[in-house]
Formats: structure tokens, C-alpha cells, sequence
């Protein structure tokens, strides 16, 4: 009977410790939105044909705008996307974009077209697919590396995830889309390169186009 109580005793005593819970960290801020933030950005286009090649660039200003309550009262928001092709001209609107972030993902909608550029929580591990707000067909996006340096001209960002949306590569093709982001930055690079070459040859390419965007001042 002691022996029974004993145990009983101890039964009570450990449930009733609190039980401790590690916090999975979602790294949301990979994607961090604030209304006025702005950012700059360098943007190239190269367009490759039998005449050779064409570059073209031109300077892409991105602001948060406003936020609003959407169709699925989540909170989104709008971002405007102004450009200019010289640094002493005045920018002009480009385009206008929105992003909403929600406990599970980011979706952005580009040119009409809503893509889910990152899922929370993230990890090495982590894919998913990119068009499943969209009608163009499963898209696996994947993360190519997370928690990583990245120097991109003479800015180093400490902590950055690579999200890799599109690979292809065989001796007629090469095909690469990918986006950088900044822990409490947001996207810092990103290309998407279509091209034809020859033999497995990425610097003998036939056609195509490449681009690449590249933040220069926040």
C-alpha cells in the first residue's frame, strides 16, 4: 500500500513539471514587409540572337505602398514599381504589384500572375509549388541554400536563402530561375536565364535572353 502511494506521489510530482516546447522558427523575415520601405535595384537584359548580343539596362525602384484587406481578408499589400534608365532622370511608374505574407507562405502577384515565393516554416528541406495560386501548372520550388553569405557587388548580406524556381540543363539548353533573400531585407537578386547552346556550352549560346536584377541601395 506504501509502495502504491509512493508511485502515486510521483505520478502527480512530473505531471505537473511544465512541459517544455522547442519554437520551430518560421524565418519569416526573409520576406519582411513595411509600408514606406523602399529599395533599388539594377536590372540587366540581354537578349541573345544570330546578331549577336543585345544588353539593355535600367534602374527598378520598388515602395510599399498602402496595405488593404483582400478577397480572403488577409492583409495585403501594394507594391509600386517605378523605373528610369539613367540615374539623373526622373523615375516614371512601371508597374504595380501585391504581396501578402500569412502565417504559412508569401504569395506575390506579378503582372496579374500569383506566385508563392516562400512557405513558413523554411528549412533546407523545404519545396513546394510556386504556381498553386496560378493556372500555369505545378512548379516546384526548392531551396537551393539557406543561412548563407551572399556578396553581391560591394554589399555582403549575413544570413540568405536561395530559392531555385526553375532548373534545366543539357547539351541544347540552360534554363535557371532563381531569388535571394536577406533575413530582414527581402529580395536582394534575382535571374532568369532561357537560353540555346551549343554542345553543353553555357558561354556558346545560340538564343534566348537573360535576366538579372540586382538591389544596389535600401
Amino acid at each position: 500500500m506504501k509502495n502504491n502511494i509512493f508511485f502515486l506521489i510521483l505520478i502527480i510530482h512530473f505531471s505537473c513539471d511544465p512541459v517544455e516546447y522547442n519554437e520551430v522558427k518560421s524565418y519569416k523575415e526573409y520576406f519582411p514587409i513595411e509600408l514606406e520601405r523602399e529599395k533599388h535595384f539594377l536590372v540587366t537584359n540581354i537578349i541573345h540572337s544570330s546578331l549577336g548580343k543585345d544588353t539593355s539596362s535600367y534602374y527598378l525602384k520598388e515602395i510599399i505602398a498602402e496595405s488593404f484587406i483582400d478577397l480572403q481578408g488577409d492583409t495585403a499589400y501594394r507594391i509600386e514599381r517605378y523605373s528610369r534608365t539613367d540615374t539623373t532622370d526622373n523615375y516614371i511608374i512601371k508597374d504595380v504589384w501585391f504581396a501578402k505574407k500569412t502565417t504559412t507562405s508569401v504569395q506575390q502577384t506579378e503582372e496579374n500572375i500569383s506566385y508563392t515565393k516562400l512557405i513558413f516554416p523554411i528549412d533546407e528541406n523545404s519545396f513546394w509549388n510556386g504556381n498553386a495560386f496560378n493556372n500555369l501548372g505545378y512548379q516546384e520550388y526548392i531551396v537551393q541554400s539557406i543561412h548563407t553569405t551572399f556578396t553581391l557587388n560591394n554589399l555582403t548580406f549575413d544570413s540568405c536563402i536561395t530559392i531555385n524556381q526553375h532548373y534545366k540543363s543539357n547539351l541544347l539548353q540552360y534554363e535557371n530561375s532563381q531569388e535571394i533573400y536577406s533575413l530582414g531585407l527581402g529580395l536582394v537578386y534575382k535571374e532568369e536565364i532561357v537560353i540555346q547552346i551549343n554542345n553543353g556550352d553555357q558561354n556558346d549560346i545560340l538564343q534566348g535572353s537573360e535576366y538579372i536584377q540586382e538591389l544596389i541601395e535600401y
